[in-house]
């Protein structure tokens, strides 16, 4: 049986509001482009990411932040526009990383299921700051984060950390992230079970092969509830 669920941090526990701020710059460039299309290419563009460039984002270098603005602009046929779009967003704030709605009550109906919960993040240091902030911090029994440990996902390292620091066995635990390449991959190098988070089905995962796909993180309570996953 399941004691301990691990989840990702970015797009798991908590979102930005990057598709807002896409829709806004885009308007002020002259371009009508509604908040689902800026949803599902923002989707896309993470998704081509984690494919293609794993590890890119993780970098946050200017070059690589404007390949991902072109690669948005791609797949809302604008890409003519991405050098405008660009500059643009970079007059805007910088995003801020809040929980989803469900979020708290997720952590807080697992554990009272007696299920732990934990956290294993490719993240840099403000990781435990953007925790606190959202009140998520408390409500976690184990916080492994790659820049503190010096290891990322897909590495075995870092999965083995948060095992470590909890001295649960793999098929005791549990973990859910959005990253099909770091976090279905990584787990499976220590036998741990999971599930991937995936907007609107299959969009963007096409070529995956996840025995559990779901859509946002909170449906793994029902997974629980439902003894889907295997002892």
């Amino acid at each position: 049986m399941v004691k301990q669920i691990f989840f990702d941090l970015g797009l798991t526990l908590v979102h930005n509001d990057m598709p807002r701020r896409y829709q806004t710059a885009f308007k002020e460039i002259g371009y009508g482009i509604s908040l689902s299309q800026a949803e599902r290419a923002y989707h896309l563009a993470n998704k081509y990411f984690m494919r293609f460039r794993q590890g890119a984002l993780s970098q946050k270098s200017d070059s690589v932040i404007s390949d991902f603005h072109r690669c948005v602009c791609q797949y809302l046929d604008t890409e003519s526009a991405w050098k405008d779009f660009s500059n643009q967003l970079k007059k805007m704030e910088r995003p801020v990383w809040r929980c989803f709605d469900f979020t708290l009550n997720m952590l807080d109906e697992l554990n009272d299921m007696g299920i732990k919960t934990g956290l294993i993040s490719n993240w840099d240091l403000s990781c435990r700051e953007v925790l606190e902030k959202n009140k998520i911090l408390s409500r976690l029994n184990c916080i492994v984060v790659s820049e503190e440990v010096g290891a990322e996902k897909p590495d075995k390292k870092i999965f083995e950390e948060a095992l470590k620091l909890t001295g649960a066995n793999p098929d005791e635990c549990f973990y859910v992230g959005d990253n099909y390449y770091d976090d279905y991959i990584g787990s499976q190098k220590v036998s741990m079970p999971c599930a991937i988070i995936n907007y609107q089905g299959k969009l963007g995962i096409e070529e995956v092969d996840c025995p559990i796909v779901i859509e946002q993180a909170c449906e793994v309570v029902d997974l629980m509830k439902k003894h889907l996953i295997s002892k």
